[in-house]
């Protein structure tokens, strides 16, 4: 009997792999096809108007940078600033979210604060920090993590909030201990939330490194960005984006395939 229950099981498992491994498929042609339109959009812009670099053209001055390593240091530092700051945001903004959305006393008072907050944009602090930490990856990582703390921070209140009641009483049951609470029944309920305010976070310290770049950085793309277009160097500036959107992207790819990943686990 269970040679007949495990064969008759066996075709229901396969099914959804098999629509699973189109659906992933035809997404990725479709992203493909976007990019394609993107870049016939970008070179008939080149066409259109001199302030636009020819995709080929900047592809070109990217591989340059690339090839005499002047791009190396600059992509170090912004790569560093971000992964700090956003290392901070999350150690900060996934308990302070957490103790938030637990307590109703703590919901109370810093809902209106923290939404206060999250609107003041983070650019006005950067003189301050350039003032503490001076001019390099100190002040953009600050900055960054600034940026980056409210969105998990939100998101993990939300996800606590809409955790079922069945799930603390689930863990008194099964005697568990605070952190096992919070790491196998807390943290496994809230995923999804927290992460779409992971991603959102990592997308904004990105944003803010970049433009803390601008202002005043020794290195930097931001500012490898800005030199080349103060020397109206159109193919560099634009290669110099096409990075930029290129991590930007590849970050938040990583981030989707771990969030869809720890959704199935749920």
């Amino acid at each position: 009997m269970s040679t007949d229950v495990s064969t008759a099981a066996a075709p229901s498992t396969a099914t959804p792999s098999g629509a699973k491994n189109a659906t992933t498929v035809k997404d990725n042609l479709w992203r493909a096809a976007v990019i394609l339109g993107l870049l016939i959009l970008w070179a008939v812009l080149s066409l259109l108007s001199d302030l636009v670099s020819s995709p080929a053209a900047s592809f070109a001055a990217l591989a340059e940078l690339f090839a005499d390593g002047s791009i190396y240091r600059h992509l170090s530092a912004t790569l560093e600033a971000v992964a700090i700051g956003f290392l901070i945001a999350a150690a900060i903004g996934f308990p302070l979210g957490y103790a938030i959305g637990r307590s109703k006393f703590l919901g109370a008072v810093f809902d209106p604060i923290v939404a206060g907050a999250f609107a003041v944009p983070r650019i006005v602090f950067f003189p301050v920090l350039l003032q503490i930490f001076g001019v390099g990856v100190g002040a953009q990582s600050v900055m960054a993590a600034l940026a980056a703390v409210f969105p998990i921070m939100v998101s993990t209140t939300a996800g606590v909030r809409a955790i079922t009641p069945v799930l603390p009483k689930l863990a008194r049951s099964l005697s568990l201990n605070p952190f096992q609470t919070v790491t196998k029944i807390y943290v496994p309920a809230m995923a999804p939330a927290l992460m779409v305010g992971i991603r959102i976070g990592f997308s904004i310290a990105f944003i803010n490194v970049i433009i803390a770049e601008f202002f005043a950085a020794r290195a930097g793309l931001g500012l490898l960005a800005l030199r080349a277009y103060g020397q109206l160097d159109l193919p560099s500036m634009y290669g110099i984006i096409v990075l930029l959107a290129a991590i930007a992207l590849i970050g938040n790819m990583i981030l989707w395939a771990a969030e869809r990943r720890l959704s199935e686990k749920t």
